[in-house]
């Protein structure tokens, strides 16, 4: 299946006419894009090379690091060597030397112009210079100013083999009047097919070859559009993000089961946590109450133990008071007892003095006498 690039099918005609050749040659004046609408794209994947010409910097650079094996010029073609205004529609492959074409594009599409100059050199220079082989294909985009690149070469002696070259209006159906199809009637050229958008010539040595422009691209030359591919891809990846996103979109309903059980559960225990809040707020107001009453109460104990205090420190000092009183009086009877003691002792002795005299053994016998007589008085 042959994979169509160009943007009107050009290169499937191309490709029957050149469906064998493995490794051919070709030169793209406006190469623009090395993959998006190119013409020489599917060939160089089949193993072909060639030159590609870009005035535009940016899909220079492009091509330069897709098509390692073509020779890349970032200049443009004209009949004369010199350096030109150039006048670039960015974003595009629209630019052009034209200043009328490049200010109605801008005009019509919105499209930003960014002008400066570019070196311009001939066709034949260019294969003068590089080109070693015959050129099997040539392809002219520049946008209105192609009678200027058929008119830089020398067509006696570089000759491709097939011309596709754009014949109408920069961005329109209507065909440009321009002196090309008399130029290249009178190098042996003419003119085998128009798709709508470009002119296809082919060299008169290689007359054979017309067979391969009776009929326009179509189901039997068995190709498919990279576009086509582009968009089954991008259509492909979305199916395969929405099957994920579905995927996912089961898993979070799946998670959002969960939570929504978690959320009720959730619920649930913050109820009973409000609930036991309340009890506990009302607990603390219990406490609250009850606190206030044990500190009237510690208010009343601590002015009692200060009244208590107040009594205990009164009646130590009232003990120390009596005591001293007391043991003053102690001291004082302990010495009325001593002084009694010797006083008794000294009577013992008196006692036992008398006892032991004369006279009071007599005085004792006669109460003896007395008693027994029964006589009273002295």
């Amino acid at each position: 299946m042959f994979i169509s690039y160009a943007q009107n099918f050009e290169d499937v005609l191309l490709n029957r006419v050149f469906a064998d050749k493995k490794e051919g040659y070709y030169i793209d004046v406006g190469a623009q894009h090395p993959l998006y609408d190119s013409v020489t794209k599917a060939f160089y994947d089949r193993g072909w090379h060639g030159i590609n010409i870009e005035p535009v910097k940016e899909y220079y650079e492009l091509l330069a690091k897709e098509r390692e094996r073509d020779l890349n010029l970032n200049l443009a073609l004209g009949n004369t060597e010199s350096e030109l205004d150039f006048f670039e529609l960015e974003g595009t492959g629209l630019s052009t030397f034209d200043r009328a074409t490049a200010e109605r594009l801008s005009q019509e599409e919105g499209y930003n112009i960014n002008s400066y100059q570019v070196p311009v050199v001939k066709l034949a220079d260019i294969c003068q210079q590089h080109l070693n082989c015959q050129i099997d294909f040539l392809k002219i985009d520049v946008e209105g100013w192609e009678e200027q690149v058929v008119l830089g070469n020398d067509w006696s002696k570089f000759r491709p083999t097939v011309i596709v070259l754009e014949a109408t209006i920069p961005n329109s159906p209507t065909r440009a009047k321009t002196n090309i199809p008399k130029i290249l009637q009178e190098h042996n050229y003419q003119q085998v097919y128009f798709d709508g958008l470009n002119d296809y010539y082919l060299a008169n040595e290689s007359s054979k070859l017309i067979k391969y422009f009776a009929t326009p691209a179509n189901v039997f030359d068995q190709f498919i559009s990279y576009h086509l591919i582009a968009a089954q891809s991008h259509a492909k990846n979305l199916e395969e993000i929405i099957k994920a996103r579905e995927e996912d979109n089961k898993s979070c309903l799946k998670q959002l089961e969960h939570k929504e059980q978690d959320l009720i559960a959730a619920h649930q225990q913050l109820e009973h946590k409000e609930q036991d809040l309340i009890a506990a707020h009302q607990q603390l107001q219990q406490g609250e109450r009850y606190k206030h009453i044990l500190n009237n109460r510690l208010k009343d104990e601590h002015f009692e133990i200060q009244r208590l205090t107040k009594i205990l420190t009164q009646l130590q000092n009232a003990e120390k008071v009596t005591s001293d009183r007391l043991s003053k009086e102690i001291t004082q009877l302990q010495m009325q007892l001593t002084e009694k003691d010797q006083q008794l002792n000294t009577a013992h002795q008196l006692v036992a003095a008398m006892e032991t005299s004369k006279f009071w053994k007599i005085r004792s016998a006669w109460f003896g006498v007395k008693n027994n007589l029964g006589i009273k008085g002295n």
